[in-house]
């Protein structure tokens, strides 16, 4: 039996050299049939608050960063979904299946599994958020959908 801190260890490593998994919903450039709008761009000033396997196993990942004004995620799916909180700024949160939904300061929004999904900056403030993200050791937080987007294995890469 491998101790918890074992398991992180490998947890990491694998995160850290494993590529995400592209094709298994497909390859997109739209949610809900439109492009949305935004520049893909990876959240900046990331901050792991915390990474550890819990005691039922899971790894639970929480991050801060900071979404930039005009930019978007990549397309992307979560294999176990997440939660978002917005801390400061404005976030449009685009689902497939969903309106978009606008998230100011103070709410939160939860990322369904399996899901193509992204969300947008697109107010005239840099948005602050934080990701909870309960899954897996072993598995990445998020698996990119977007065409010719870099491998986000590695969220804080």
């Amino acid at each position: 039996r491998m101790s918890a801190r074992t398991v992180l260890l490998l947890a990491t490593a694998t995160l850290l050299t494993s590529p995400v998994a592209h094709a298994e919903l497909g390859s997109t450039t739209t949610v809900n049939g439109d492009v949305p709008p935004g520049v893909p761009a990876k959240l900046v000033d990331l901050t792991v608050v915390t990474d550890t396997v819990q005691v039922d196993g899971d790894r639970l990942l929480v991050m801060q960063g900071v979404r930039k004004v005009g930019t978007r995620a990549p397309i992307h799916y979560h294999d176990h979904g997440g939660r978002t909180c917005v801390l400061k700024g404005t976030i449009t949160d685009f689902v497939e299946g969903l309106e978009p939904a606008i998230f100011p300061a103070g709410t939160c929004y939860d990322m369904p599994a399996d899901t193509p999904m992204t969300a947008a900056n697109l107010g005239d403030e840099d948005v602050l958020l934080v990701d909870t993200f309960v899954l897996p050791p072993t598995e990445p937080t998020i698996i990119v959908l977007e065409p010719n987007w870099p491998d986000l294995a590695d969220p804080t890469g």
